[in-house]
Protein backbone atom coordinates (compact mmCIF):
# COMPACT_ATOMS: atom_id res chain seq x y z
CA UNK A 1 0.00 0.00 0.00
CA UNK A 2 3.18 2.24 0.80
CA UNK A 3 4.72 1.44 -2.42
CA UNK A 4 1.21 2.47 -4.15
CA UNK A 5 0.75 5.93 -2.71
CA UNK A 6 4.06 6.55 -3.01
CA UNK A 7 3.80 5.70 -6.83
CA UNK A 8 0.25 8.01 -6.89
CA UNK A 9 2.08 10.79 -5.42
CA UNK A 10 4.88 10.56 -8.06
CA UNK A 11 2.59 10.59 -10.62
CA UNK A 12 0.10 13.10 -9.03
CA UNK A 13 3.52 15.66 -8.39
CA UNK A 14 4.82 14.92 -12.07
CA UNK A 15 0.96 15.77 -13.60
CA UNK A 16 1.17 19.10 -11.52
CA UNK A 17 4.69 20.02 -13.08
CA UNK A 18 3.34 18.86 -16.87
CA UNK A 19 0.38 21.16 -16.53
CA UNK A 20 2.28 24.69 -15.07
CA UNK A 21 4.30 23.69 -18.21
CA UNK A 22 1.53 23.76 -20.62
CA UNK A 23 -0.62 26.27 -19.48
CA UNK A 24 -3.96 26.33 -21.46
CA UNK A 25 -4.70 28.79 -23.94
CA UNK A 26 -7.69 30.76 -22.28
CA UNK A 27 -4.52 31.06 -19.36
CA UNK A 28 -2.15 32.54 -21.95
CA UNK A 29 -4.41 34.53 -23.43
CA UNK A 30 -5.31 36.16 -20.01
CA UNK A 31 -1.62 37.56 -19.59
CA UNK A 32 -1.13 39.34 -23.00
CA UNK A 33 0.14 42.18 -22.87
CA UNK A 34 0.39 44.97 -25.15
CA UNK A 35 3.04 48.06 -24.62
CA UNK A 36 1.89 51.13 -26.63
CA UNK A 37 2.31 55.31 -25.96
CA UNK A 38 -0.23 57.73 -25.35
CA UNK A 39 -1.31 58.08 -29.27
CA UNK A 40 -1.49 53.63 -29.59
CA UNK A 41 -2.75 52.99 -26.58
CA UNK A 42 -6.06 55.02 -28.22
CA UNK A 43 -5.58 53.43 -31.63
CA UNK A 44 -6.04 49.84 -29.57
CA UNK A 45 -8.57 51.02 -26.80
CA UNK A 46 -11.99 50.63 -29.17
CA UNK A 47 -11.04 47.28 -30.18
CA UNK A 48 -10.33 45.79 -27.15
CA UNK A 49 -14.44 44.39 -26.92
CA UNK A 50 -13.41 42.93 -30.62
CA UNK A 51 -10.15 41.45 -29.14
CA UNK A 52 -12.20 39.77 -25.99
CA UNK A 53 -15.34 38.92 -28.42
CA UNK A 54 -12.27 36.78 -30.29
CA UNK A 55 -11.24 35.02 -27.50
CA UNK A 56 -8.21 37.43 -26.15
CA UNK A 57 -7.63 39.63 -22.60
CA UNK A 58 -5.07 42.06 -23.02
CA UNK A 59 -3.45 44.63 -20.89
CA UNK A 60 -2.42 47.70 -22.38
CA UNK A 61 0.78 48.83 -20.89
CA UNK A 62 1.29 52.78 -21.70
CA UNK A 63 5.17 53.89 -21.98
CA UNK A 64 6.41 56.89 -22.61
CA UNK A 65 8.45 56.56 -25.95
CA UNK A 66 8.38 53.85 -29.09
CA UNK A 67 12.21 52.76 -27.93
CA UNK A 68 11.29 51.70 -24.67
CA UNK A 69 8.01 50.10 -26.25
CA UNK A 70 10.10 47.70 -28.67
CA UNK A 71 12.85 47.22 -26.18
CA UNK A 72 9.74 45.91 -24.08
CA UNK A 73 9.13 43.24 -26.76
CA UNK A 74 12.38 42.29 -27.08
CA UNK A 75 13.28 41.56 -23.85
CA UNK A 76 9.74 39.51 -23.51
CA UNK A 77 8.37 42.16 -20.65
CA UNK A 78 5.28 42.46 -23.04
CA UNK A 79 4.05 40.48 -25.48
CA UNK A 80 3.87 42.79 -28.12
CA UNK A 81 4.12 46.74 -28.98
CA UNK A 82 2.20 49.33 -31.39
CA UNK A 83 3.67 52.74 -32.01
CA UNK A 84 6.54 51.86 -34.10
CA UNK A 85 6.80 52.34 -38.18
CA UNK A 86 8.70 49.06 -39.58
CA UNK A 87 11.89 50.54 -40.75
CA UNK A 88 12.27 51.86 -37.69
CA UNK A 89 11.71 48.20 -35.89
CA UNK A 90 14.07 47.00 -38.21
CA UNK A 91 16.93 49.61 -37.74
CA UNK A 92 16.57 48.48 -33.96
CA UNK A 93 16.84 44.76 -34.98
CA UNK A 94 20.52 45.77 -36.56
CA UNK A 95 21.72 48.33 -33.57
CA UNK A 96 20.82 45.96 -30.72
CA UNK A 97 20.89 42.04 -32.36
CA UNK A 98 16.95 42.25 -31.75
CA UNK A 99 14.33 39.52 -32.97
CA UNK A 100 11.70 41.50 -33.55
CA UNK A 101 9.08 41.31 -36.12
CA UNK A 102 5.77 43.19 -37.45
CA UNK A 103 2.98 40.83 -37.95
CA UNK A 104 1.65 41.24 -41.54
CA UNK A 105 -0.85 42.59 -43.65
CA UNK A 106 0.71 45.96 -42.05
CA UNK A 107 -2.42 47.88 -41.12
CA UNK A 108 -1.79 51.95 -41.55
CA UNK A 109 0.78 54.27 -41.88
CA UNK A 110 1.12 58.00 -40.57
CA UNK A 111 3.31 61.15 -42.09
CA UNK A 112 5.61 63.62 -41.13
CA UNK A 113 5.91 67.24 -41.78
CA UNK A 114 8.05 70.65 -41.60
CA UNK A 115 5.94 73.33 -39.28
CA UNK A 116 6.24 76.59 -38.03
CA UNK A 117 4.53 78.59 -35.27
CA UNK A 118 6.52 81.46 -37.07
CA UNK A 119 6.33 81.24 -40.80
CA UNK A 120 2.96 80.28 -43.02
CA UNK A 121 5.51 79.32 -46.31
CA UNK A 122 8.62 77.91 -47.18
CA UNK A 123 9.74 80.96 -48.69
CA UNK A 124 9.22 82.67 -45.69
CA UNK A 125 11.47 80.59 -43.67
CA UNK A 126 14.34 82.88 -43.11
CA UNK A 127 18.74 81.93 -43.91
CA UNK A 128 19.89 80.31 -40.61
CA UNK A 129 16.61 79.08 -39.64
CA UNK A 130 16.84 77.13 -36.40
CA UNK A 131 15.02 74.00 -37.63
CA UNK A 132 14.33 70.95 -35.08
CA UNK A 133 14.95 67.12 -36.74
CA UNK A 134 13.99 63.73 -35.31
CA UNK A 135 17.46 61.99 -33.60
CA UNK A 136 16.81 58.65 -34.19
CA UNK A 137 19.07 57.30 -36.83
CA UNK A 138 15.61 56.45 -38.93
CA UNK A 139 13.68 59.39 -38.96
CA UNK A 140 16.56 61.54 -39.43
CA UNK A 141 16.98 59.66 -43.10
CA UNK A 142 13.50 60.14 -43.23
CA UNK A 143 13.19 63.87 -42.44
CA UNK A 144 15.92 64.83 -44.41
CA UNK A 145 14.99 62.92 -47.75
CA UNK A 146 11.86 65.36 -47.23
CA UNK A 147 13.43 68.14 -47.05
CA UNK A 148 15.83 67.13 -50.78
CA UNK A 149 12.04 66.31 -52.04
CA UNK A 150 11.33 70.19 -51.35
CA UNK A 151 14.48 71.47 -52.79
CA UNK A 152 15.49 73.03 -49.75
CA UNK A 153 18.92 70.72 -49.01
CA UNK A 154 21.17 68.44 -51.03
CA UNK A 155 22.11 65.31 -49.97
CA UNK A 156 25.41 63.15 -50.73
CA UNK A 157 24.32 61.32 -54.01
CA UNK A 158 26.93 58.70 -53.01
CA UNK A 159 24.76 56.74 -51.01
CA UNK A 160 21.35 56.36 -50.64
CA UNK A 161 20.48 55.21 -47.44
CA UNK A 162 20.79 56.07 -43.81
CA UNK A 163 21.55 60.13 -44.54
CA UNK A 164 22.89 61.93 -41.53
CA UNK A 165 23.45 65.91 -40.96
CA UNK A 166 26.75 65.36 -42.20
CA UNK A 167 25.70 64.15 -45.40
CA UNK A 168 24.14 67.54 -45.95
CA UNK A 169 26.16 68.68 -49.30
CA UNK A 170 24.11 71.73 -49.71
CA UNK A 171 22.47 73.80 -47.66
CA UNK A 172 21.80 76.92 -49.61
CA UNK A 173 19.63 79.09 -46.68
CA UNK A 174 22.51 77.83 -44.27
CA UNK A 175 19.78 76.05 -42.31
CA UNK A 176 20.79 75.31 -38.42
CA UNK A 177 19.58 71.68 -38.30
CA UNK A 178 19.15 70.82 -33.82
CA UNK A 179 18.29 67.25 -33.90
CA UNK A 180 16.35 65.91 -30.40
CA UNK A 181 13.94 63.09 -29.39
CA UNK A 182 11.18 62.69 -31.87
CA UNK A 183 8.47 63.52 -28.99
CA UNK A 184 10.42 66.46 -28.29
CA UNK A 185 9.91 68.72 -31.62
CA UNK A 186 6.66 69.18 -31.03
CA UNK A 187 7.31 70.91 -27.94
CA UNK A 188 10.10 72.59 -29.89
CA UNK A 189 8.58 74.45 -32.21
CA UNK A 190 8.33 77.81 -29.69
CA UNK A 191 11.67 78.06 -29.77
CA UNK A 192 12.70 77.05 -33.13
CA UNK A 193 12.09 78.45 -36.21
CA UNK A 194 10.59 75.12 -37.91
CA UNK A 195 10.25 71.41 -36.41
CA UNK A 196 9.86 68.00 -38.07
CA UNK A 197 7.43 66.43 -36.36
CA UNK A 198 5.29 63.39 -36.79
CA UNK A 199 1.35 63.76 -37.60
CA UNK A 200 0.63 61.88 -34.68
CA UNK A 201 2.90 63.80 -32.15
CA UNK A 202 1.22 66.96 -33.75
CA UNK A 203 -2.53 65.28 -33.00
CA UNK A 204 -1.47 64.71 -29.64
CA UNK A 205 -0.24 68.15 -28.58
CA UNK A 206 -3.48 69.32 -30.32
CA UNK A 207 -1.96 70.76 -33.32
CA UNK A 208 -3.27 70.90 -37.10
CA UNK A 209 -1.69 68.46 -38.20
CA UNK A 210 -2.23 69.58 -41.59
CA UNK A 211 -0.81 72.65 -41.22
CA UNK A 212 2.32 71.60 -42.43
CA UNK A 213 4.75 73.56 -44.86
CA UNK A 214 5.70 70.18 -46.40
CA UNK A 215 5.26 66.54 -45.96
CA UNK A 216 6.72 63.60 -46.64
CA UNK A 217 5.65 62.19 -50.35
CA UNK A 218 6.20 58.25 -49.08
CA UNK A 219 4.56 57.42 -45.78
CA UNK A 220 3.11 54.17 -47.47
CA UNK A 221 6.72 52.84 -47.17
CA UNK A 222 6.74 53.48 -43.08
CA UNK A 223 4.04 50.88 -42.52
CA UNK A 224 2.98 50.61 -38.43
CA UNK A 225 1.64 47.30 -37.45
CA UNK A 226 1.96 45.51 -33.73
CA UNK A 227 5.61 44.43 -33.16
CA UNK A 228 6.30 41.15 -31.72
CA UNK A 229 9.32 38.58 -31.13
CA UNK A 230 9.90 36.91 -34.77
CA UNK A 231 9.06 33.27 -32.92
CA UNK A 232 5.64 34.57 -32.58
CA UNK A 233 4.88 36.26 -35.63
CA UNK A 234 2.80 33.39 -36.82
CA UNK A 235 0.81 32.86 -33.66
CA UNK A 236 -2.67 32.65 -33.52
CA UNK A 237 -3.05 35.44 -30.71
CA UNK A 238 -0.85 37.47 -32.74
CA UNK A 239 -2.79 37.29 -35.94
CA UNK A 240 -5.87 37.93 -33.95
CA UNK A 241 -4.19 41.18 -32.44
CA UNK A 242 -2.86 42.25 -36.05
CA UNK A 243 -6.34 41.49 -37.18
CA UNK A 244 -8.29 43.67 -34.63
CA UNK A 245 -6.18 46.87 -36.35
CA UNK A 246 -8.10 46.04 -38.98
CA UNK A 247 -11.47 45.54 -37.77
CA UNK A 248 -14.37 47.93 -37.92
CA UNK A 249 -14.01 49.28 -34.42
CA UNK A 250 -10.76 50.30 -34.69
CA UNK A 251 -11.12 51.90 -37.86
CA UNK A 252 -13.95 53.80 -36.50
CA UNK A 253 -12.18 54.85 -33.69
CA UNK A 254 -9.42 56.21 -35.36
CA UNK A 255 -11.83 57.94 -37.85
CA UNK A 256 -13.13 59.43 -34.48
CA UNK A 257 -10.38 60.09 -32.52
CA UNK A 258 -7.52 60.90 -35.12
CA UNK A 259 -9.21 62.37 -38.07
CA UNK A 260 -6.92 61.34 -41.17
CA UNK A 261 -3.54 61.12 -38.76
CA UNK A 262 -3.71 57.71 -39.76
CA UNK A 263 -3.90 56.18 -43.31
CA UNK A 264 -5.03 52.50 -43.88
CA UNK A 265 -2.76 50.87 -46.21
CA UNK A 266 -5.77 49.34 -47.91
CA UNK A 267 -7.31 52.60 -48.68
CA UNK A 268 -7.41 53.37 -52.84
CA UNK A 269 -5.03 56.13 -52.10
CA UNK A 270 -2.66 53.53 -51.10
Amino acid sequence: MKKLLAGLSCFLIMLGLTACDNPDKSSEAAKLKIACNEVSCAILEPGLGWIKEHGLNVELVMMDNNVNIIKAVNDGSVNAGLGVHSKFMESFNQKNNGKLAMVKPYPFTTGIGLYSDRYKSLDALPDHAKIAIMNDAMNMDRGLRMMQSAGLIELDNSKNTNYSLLDIKKNPKNFEFIDMDQTQTVRSLQDVDAAIVFFTHMRNANKDFRAYLIRDKNANEFPMGLVVLQDNANQPWANTLAEALRSDSVRKGITKNFDGVFEYLDSPSN
